[in-house]
């Protein structure tokens, strides 16, 4: 949220300055005039304010009965600076006139007339063609602004702007209006103009004057929607101290809808933090579909360090009333885009050899059908590092978990435990390798049917074991030198690795209730089998004193052979190879990345699928690039598609205008999955954006959004309309 009653409550404020300062004549001094010098007196005063300084090249005092000064005049009084080309006190009714180039300064603000009639004692009077000027980009000028008591003020002929008060490119023009200082502007016949065009005109507005973090009434928000019809939205912020505050959201639609939104923030101490959104609808359509007529959200993040024990605690959460709210309400384009919905909750503990994180999650997996659902409440994960046992050279490491798991058809608990086992081998540095041994239990209360795939309440158990050898090595290198990118310096790693594994039989993996990883771990479909690579790295090092060197190039070529039988018997052609994969990794710049893969058939002996991505990340540009395809291969078993997604931006004219640009295309369908264009143009007080979107997920839509935002005001109208009302 951004708190812009700022905006006018400095507006206010530059109003409510003292205009004028006391004077009093030197009581030695009947009458003095003087020419072509410039004098300065400090004279006490005999009434309430203390001294007041003055200078100018002429003036003319009258004991007791008037003081004019003319030529450059500078009047300084408590916080309080004036300068006018000529001042007038009239010492007894204390009433002051000052003209010509009037400026008054007070602290940060500054307000300037061409004429001002104030009385010192009451502090009120007239300004005369006044302009006011305060930070962030505050500007405000009137025909006549009447005074009149310490915090309000009657406008006449206002304009108010962020932009250049002699041309600005947007404006509020007010005829009359009572201003409170900290409480709100009451404006009469305003109007919102563009240049000199008139867009919109209302007979009355109320207008919120608040300081930072003082509640009140916040800008209102306008729009129009082919769906809901017009909308009107209004929000009221209410501070609670200065590290909490809530915003009130209510919104108004003429076709029937009506949503109610709140937004609570705080941060009580460095070490914590929170934030809870909300929104309530009343749904229009909901008899239509047979959905329930109020539809919800909420979503709610809270952080907490340094609490006892060492521990952290995070709560991120975000969840709907139903699918239906998620597609025709939200706004977000990040979320419509996406397939799942997320929450966690946890207390987190990272020792120096262990770590202990309790957690609590919910997963629901969003389809054109309905959701499916993955609850953990809770479980603990506890893990042990590797740690040395005693001064042998063998490492012991621990995975472990337990909790209740939900889903759909499915409640029932699950503990695992997961320990390893690994040998450290002193080997020369060109050469290393490392025998261990796994083992996993895991155990279930509840059991899926092999043939029907029903939920049992019968337990069943999962274990299994695994030895492994990783060998690396011998390894080459070269190093050349040269400028290249900024680098001066580059080392070729030529390394081959293999990796023996054998895997005793996972007793009832196919009774498993599948949740995670835990419950679909990446067991080969052998029992021995060899993998063996080759890797080549160059590693680059830039000039300079103290600069280090960093991986920018990696090449990788990796297969599998089987020791005992077909990785697929069931194969129109079983081989004991799996297939060939080739990944390439490059990170030339912080800012830059590629990377790239294929795979050729086992079988086959085809080329079966590609990959290819690219990222470049600027101050404020950036692009994104992704292909991902696969080819039929003689087999039948793979078949052809080719995806290509595109997340771009950029901005031209001196950051004037920004476009960016997301896009999904099914290239083999030669048919768009998603699409969103977005145009914007800045000015200096003013931004106008217009989006097209097309959408697949989670229900086909396609839309046009048109935004108008104003500087230190936010966005004022944004209108939304399907692309089928064109």
């Amino acid at each position: 949220m951004k708190l812009r009653t700022k905006l006018i409550s400095v507006l206010a404020v530059s109003v409510a300055l003292p205009l004028f300062a006391q004077v009093n004549p030197n009581p030695d001094i009947d009458r003095v005039y003087q020419e072509d010098k410039k004098f300065k007196f400090d004279f006490s005063s005999s009434g309430k304010g203390g001294s007041v300084k003055w200078a100018a090249k002429h003036q003319e005092l009258v004991k007791d009965e008037y003081a004019i000064l003319e030529g450059e005049v500078v009047v300084d009084y408590q916080d309080v600076k004036l300068s006018a080309d000529r001042v007038t006190v009239n010492l007894r009714t204390k009433d002051a006139d000052a003209q010509g180039n009037v400026i008054l300064d007070q602290g940060p603000n500054r307000l300037s007339a061409e004429h001002v009639i104030f009385n010192l004692d009451s502090k009120t009077g007239t300004l005369f063609n006044a302009r006011a000027s305060f930070e962030p980009s505050i500007h405000f000028s009137g025909a006549k602004i009447e005074k009149l008591d310490e915090d309000t003020f009657r406008l006449t002929d206002g304009v108010f702007t962020s932009c250049d008060i002699d041309n600005p490119a947007w404006s509020f023009r007010v005829a009359t209006g009572v201003v409170s200082v900290d409480d709100y502007a009451r404006l009469k016949n305003l109007s919102f103009r563009a240049k000199k065009l008139p867009l919109f005109w209302t007979p009355y507005i109320v207008w919120p004057t608040k300081k930072d973090r003082s509640r009140g009434f916040l800008i209102p928000k306008f729009g129009s929607s082919d769906r809901y019809g017009t909308h009107v939205g209004l929000s009221y912020f209410l501070p609670h101290g200065e590290w909490a505050d809530t915003t009130l959201q209510g919104d108004y639609y003429s076709d029937g809808l009506q949503g109610l939104g709140i937004d609570t923030r705080y941060v009580p101490s460095e070490s914590t933090a929170g934030r809870f959104q909300g929104y309530l609808v009343n749904d229009p359509e909901a008899d239509l579909d047979g959905s329930e007529k109020l539809k919800w959200k909420y979503s709610y993040k809270h952080t907490q360090d340094a609490l006892p024990g060492g521990f952290r605690g995070v709560i991120d959460i975000t969840d709907f009333s139903d699918l239906e709210f998620f597609r025709r309400f939200d706004d977000d384009f990040e979320i419509n885009t996406i397939s799942n919905i997320y929450s966690s909750a946890y207390l987190t503990k990272n020792a120096g050899t262990y770590s202990l994180n309790i957690k609590a999650d919910r997963r629901e997996q969003l389809t054109s059908s309905g959701s499916q659902v993955y609850e953990q409440l809770p479980s603990v994960q506890y893990r042990i590092y590797p740690n040395r046992i005693g001064t042998t050279p063998l490492y012991y490491a621990l995975e472990s978990s337990g909790g209740y798991l939900r889903s759909n058809d499915a409640d029932y608990f699950r503990g695992d435990v997961f320990p390893t086992l690994s040998l450290q081998l002193r080997t020369p540095l060109w050469f290393s390798i490392k025998p261990s041994v796994v083992a996993r239990y895991t155990y279930y209360t509840q059991s899926r049917d092999e043939l029907t795939g029903a939920v049992l309440d019968e337990s069943v158990d999962r274990a299994y074991g695994q030895a492994l050898v990783d060998m690396v090595g011998p390894s080459f290198s070269r190093i050349y030198e040269g400028n290249l990118g900024g680098f001066v310096k580059f080392k070729h790693v030529v390394e081959p690795r293999v990796r023996y594994t054998h895997t005793t039989d996972a007793e009832n993996q196919n009774k498993v209730i599948r949740f995670d990883t835990v419950d679909s771990p990446s067991l080969p479909l052998v029992d021995d089998f060899v993998e063996y690579s080759l890797v080549q790295r160059v590693i680059a090092k830039k000039g300079g004193e103290g600069a280090s060197a960093r991986e920018i190039l990696s090449l990788t070529v990796k297969q599998s052979t089987s020791l005992s039988g077909p990785f697929d018997p069931n194969a129109q052609d079983p081989t004991d190879f799996s297939p060939i994969t080739v990944s390439l990794v490059s990170n030339p710049s912080q800012n830059l990345s590629f990377d790239a893969s294929a795979l050729v058939g086992n079988e086959s002996r085809e080329l079966e699928q590609t990959s290819l991505s690219m990222n470049l990340q600027g101050p404020r540009a950036y692009l994104a690039l992704r292909w991902f395809a696969t080819f039929e291969n003689e087999n039948g078993t793979t078949v052809d598609s080719s995806q290509i997604q595109v997340r771009g931006g950029l901005p031209f004219l001196r950051d004037r205008l920004r476009g960016d640009v997301q896009i999904s295309y099914d290239a083999e369908r030669e048919d768009f999955l998603e699409q969103r264009y977005i145009l914007g143009y800045f000015g200096s007080c003013w931004g106008v954006r217009g989006e097209y979107r097309d959408l697949t997920v989670p229900v086909p839509t396609q839309e046009y959004i048109i935004s108008f935002s104003l500087q230190n005001v936010g966005t004022l109208l944004d209108f939304k309309t399907s692309a089928d009302a064109f």
